[in-house]
């Protein structure tokens, strides 16, 4: 498969051919493909005129009908056409590095590739790249291709962290179809859509059933409170007690005083607390586990804690 390195090789090889040539706007066309966005056109115009035209080729390849569909450079097709209309006076002929590609796939990676590599894109722009992406890895899987990680490769071409791989990974997955057409409209941020993503179904139903774009975190965690409530009441107590083979001996009594944690305690609480997050235990059972601790530093031995941390189950 075709890898963000590779790929920018051959269109560096390419720009020193003579594939480049200066071409008339009104032959260039845009791809019906493109989903980023074109913004800010008169201020980006402006950075055009006073650089004295477009200095970057644009990326394009011929149409069976005839003229040229643009692979990259949208926006700076969009600004030269808007000095037109102003009547500035700009050269109506761009540069253009002409690319021919062997298949559908290979077209629309570029596409991908030469906007996220050359631009900071918004989350409608990421979400839509990645699906695009994501439904070229698994066809070129299923035909056979062999890959390491699917998320670090998309992360490598996304030009994002595998981490916000997996949040998007989390929506295509368990997201209804609302929330992942709101990400898709700009309307939904990726990190809201990946926690909405975390609720049931009829709970995220709710949230769609409303404006999307007006959710706030507090909405999203107001849905998953009651879940937790009724989980607890439905749990029974938990033994906390631990039965080792040999009756152990009582701890000493400790007086009664007023406790205040220790510099090392909290250290010990802070590890505690990092483990159960990697472990993505929830707020609450961070929590319980936190005043579980804080409990026995009141009233176990250092004795016991090492007894404790030796004993290995028969």
């Amino acid at each position: 498969m075709k890898t963000l390195l590779s790929n920018l090789t051959a269109i560096a090889q390419n720009t020193q051919s003579n594939n480049i040539r200066m071409i008339d706007i009104d032959e260039l066309h845009p791809s019906p493909k493109n989903f980023f966005e074109i913004v800010n056109i008169p201020e980006f115009a402006a950075t055009i005129l006073g650089q004295g035209g477009v200095k970057d080729n644009l990326i394009v390849t011929p149409l069976e009908s005839g003229g040229y569909e643009i692979i990259s450079g949208h926006r700076r097709t969009a600004a030269v056409r808007y000095l037109l209309e102003q009547g500035e006076s700009i050269s109506r002929l761009l540069p253009c590095l002409v690319q021919h590609y062997e298949n559908e796939a290979d077209k629309d990676l570029d596409l991908i590739l030469c906007n996220v590599t050359t631009r900071q894109i918004s989350d409608r722009e990421l979400w839509r790249s990645y699906e695009e992406l994501d439904r070229q890895t698994k066809e070129r899987k299923e035909a056979g291709e062999k890959f390491g990680s699917i998320r670090d490769y998309l992360a490598s071409v996304l030009h994002v962290s595998s981490a916000q791989v997996g949040k998007m990974q989390n929506v295509a997955s368990h997201a209804i179809q609302p929330v992942q057409e709101a990400v898709a409209t700009g309307e939904l941020s990726i990190h809201a859509a990946n926690e909405i993503a975390k609720l049931d179904e009829e709970q995220q139903k709710e949230l769609a059933s409303g404006d999307l774009s007006e959710v706030t975190p507090k909405d999203i965690q107001r849905k998953k409170a009651p879940v937790k409530t009724e989980k607890k009441k439905a749990e029974k107590k938990v033994d906390t007690s631990i039965n080792f083979s040999k009756p152990t001996p009582p701890s000493k009594p400790v007086p009664n005083r007023n406790y205040d944690e220790t510099d090392e305690e909290k250290t010990m609480l802070g590890y505690l607390t990092m483990t159960l997050r990697a472990m993505e235990m929830d707020a609450e059972t961070v929590k319980q586990a936190q005043e579980l601790m804080f409990e026995l530093f009141k009233t176990r031995s250092a004795e016991d804690a090492q007894e404790a941390y030796m004993w290995s189950p028969a």
